[in-house]
This record gives C-alpha cells, sequence and structure tokens, in this order.
C-alpha cells in the first residue's frame, strides 16, 4: 500500500509538470533548430566526401575523420527522429530517421525504433532492456551472465581494454551485415532497404579503407558516448514507475557547450527518459524542475562530468570482469 500511495503521488507530480511543459510550448519543434542541425550534416557529408576522394592521402585522412564525425552526429539526429520529437511531424521524422539511419550508417530505422522502446520503457531491467544484451562480447553487470565459462572467456575478462578498439566494430558489423538487413527484408522495410542500398553506393565511392575506418571511428563515436548514462549503473528484475526507472537507471553528464554539443544534448540523459518526447535542445531548461522533482520524493538526481563518467563507464567493465573471473 506504502508503494501504491508513493507511486500515486509520483505520478500526480509527473503529470502536473508534464502538463505545465507542454503549456509552456517546451514540446513544440524549432524549425531554426531542425534546419541548422541538418545543414550541419550535410556539411560533414559534402567536405568529407569532397576531401576522401582527392589523391593527397593526408586530405583522405582528414574527409575520413569530417565523415565519422558526421555519422556520429548523424545519430544524435536519426535517434530524435526516432523518438518523433525532431520535427513535430511523424512521418517527416519517419522519412528523416529512415534516411540519414540508412545513407550515414546502412542501418535499418524501423528496427533500431523497436529496440530503442524497450530500452527506454525499462532501463537496466533484465530480460527487458534490450541495451543489457551485449554478450558474448561485453558484460555490464555480472547478473547477466548465467554460464560462468562465458564470463571467463578471453572478451569478457579483457572487455575495458577490448571496447573500443575491437568490439565496436565487430558490433557495427554485425548489425550492418546481418542483424539490420534481415530485419528490414523481414518486415518488408522497403525505405529503409531502399536507403541502406545508397550506403555502399557511396562506399563504393568513398573507398574500402575510408569506408571502414568511418565506419569505425563513428561507431566509437556513437557506443563510446551511449555508454557512459547507463552501464554502471545498477540492474533491476523488478517493475517500478516509469519516473523512477529514469532517476534511478539513468544519470547525466554535466552540461557545457562542449559537452551539449558532443553528446546531442543527450548528456541530459535523465530528462531524456522521464520525456522522450520533449526536443533534446530543451532538456536544459527543464533540468532544474525535474532535479526538483526527484527531490521532493527522495529519489536520486545523479549528475557527473565527462571524464568521471568515463572513468566509471570503464572502471565497471573492468570490476565485472574481475567479479566473474573469481566468481
Amino acid at each position: 500500500m506504502e508503494t501504491i500511495n508513493r507511486h500515486k503521488s509520483l505520478t500526480t507530480d509527473f503529470q502536473t509538470l508534464f502538463e505545465e511543459l507542454k503549456n509552456e510550448g517546451m514540446l513544440e519543434p524549432s524549425l531554426p533548430h531542425v534546419t541548422h542541425r541538418l545543414l550541419e550534416l550535410f556539411f560533414y557529408a559534402t567536405l568529407g566526401f569532397y576531401l576522401v576522394i582527392q589523391e593527397s592521402m593526408l586530405l583522405k585522412a582528414v574527409g575520413t575523420l569530417v565523415l565519422a564525425l558526421g555519422q556520429g552526429r548523424g545519430g544524435w539526429v536519426v535517434h530524435e527522429a526516432g523518438h518523433r520529437s525532431l520535427t513535430g511531424l511523424p512521418k517527416v521524422d519517419s522519412f528523416i530517421q529512415a534516411a540519414f539511419y540508412g545513407c550515414f550508417g546502412g542501418l535499418a530505422g524501423k528496427w533500431w525504433s523497436s529496440q530503442h522502446n524497450r530500452h527506454h520503457a525499462m532501463p537496466q531491467r533484465i530480460k527487458r532492456d534490450v541495451d543489457l544484451d551485449t554478450l558474448p562480447l561485453l558484460a555490464f553487470n555480472t547478473k547477466i551472465v548465467k554460464n560462468p565459462k562465458l564470463g571467463r572467456s578471453f572478451f569478457i575478462q579483457n572487455q575495458a581494454k577490448l571496447f573500443i578498439p575491437l568490439d565496436t566494430i565487430l558490433v557495427i558489423l554485425y548489425w550492418k551485415l546481418y542483424l539490420h538487413p534481415r530485419n528490414a527484408i523481414k518486415r518488408r522495410s522497403y525505405d529503409d532497404l531502399f536507403f541502406m542500398s545508397l550506403h555502399y553506393v557511396i562506399a563504393y565511392y568513398i573507398g574500402f579503407v575510408p569506408f571502414v575506418a568511418t565506419m569505425w571511428l563513428g561507431a566509437i563515436y556513437s557506443f563510446g558516448n551511449f555508454t557512459l548514462s547507463h552501464t554502471h549503473l545498477p540492474v533491476t528484475t523488478q517493475p517500478m514507475h516509469w519516473v523512477e526507472y529514469g532517476l534511478l537507471h539513468t544519470m547525466n553528464i554535466e552540461p557545457s557547450l562542449w559537452c551539449n554539443w558532443w553528446m546531442g544534448y543527450l548528456n541530459f540523459q535523465i530528462e531524456h527518459h522521464i520525456f522522450p518526447t520533449i526536443p533534446q535542445f530543451r532538456h536544459p531548461l527543464i533540468a532544474d524542475r525535474v532535479k526538483k522533482l526527484a527531490e521532493k520524493h527522495g529519489l536520486p538526481y545523479r549528475c557527473e562530468s565527462y571524464t568521471k563518467a568515463v572513468f566509471m563507464a570503464f572502471k565497471n567493465l573492468e570490476h565485472v570482469a574481475e567479479d566473474l573471473r573469481h566468481g
């Protein structure tokens, strides 16, 4: 009964805050902001493509870096489009997601959405959050490893060292060459398949080495940032309130001009999980009120520096490996 009453109170305050934000126009998209983000991606794509087709190896290398940055930055845009919080027009957001995720990443937007929505519904909940399904390459928590032999495998025991240089490229190759194409074909997602095919037309013109390097660096950028706000936090097997999931199993990275840009405002991970349909550039404007909501209900509101978040994520990988080795 105490839990029910607590959840009723939390629901009331959450709904009140949501209505306040809605009435203030916080859920409304910004055309200048959307235009700026899309033009940024076109700039990276155009400049990067121009540079990688030059004869100079230096220019090719710079072009590869530009394309990788564009691929990573494009990931933030398609993430927001996948939440239908980019333009406010679901069909337009769906098209942007399919076009940019397919052309930039060679991946299927619809498959990503189906999996990402499960993560948002119950972050860090075992057998519910697909972001915990990282075996056999990674184990972010000992509780997801049921086979002791797997916990002592080469990949798990060296996961802190292998995550950036090897796991990122292996995962993105698996996604590109098998998981996403298979599911796009199975779902008959013809728009996804069309844009994914354009990705390989682009790959043909930029060349094999720049293509693979771009894919690897882009994966490092995306996966490296995504690990910072969840993976080192506790897991759960229990159902809980929507707001409790967002506050107990996610954390923010300290905001700054560079961090907000570098992480596409997803450094405000708490606000994003509690209010996923609010355009992400507005998260800094609502953060204080979300923090007050947490304080009122005795819930944590975690916020760490980018440097500390990186340290926490990699220390967690080391600790999990050590526990599995001796367990």
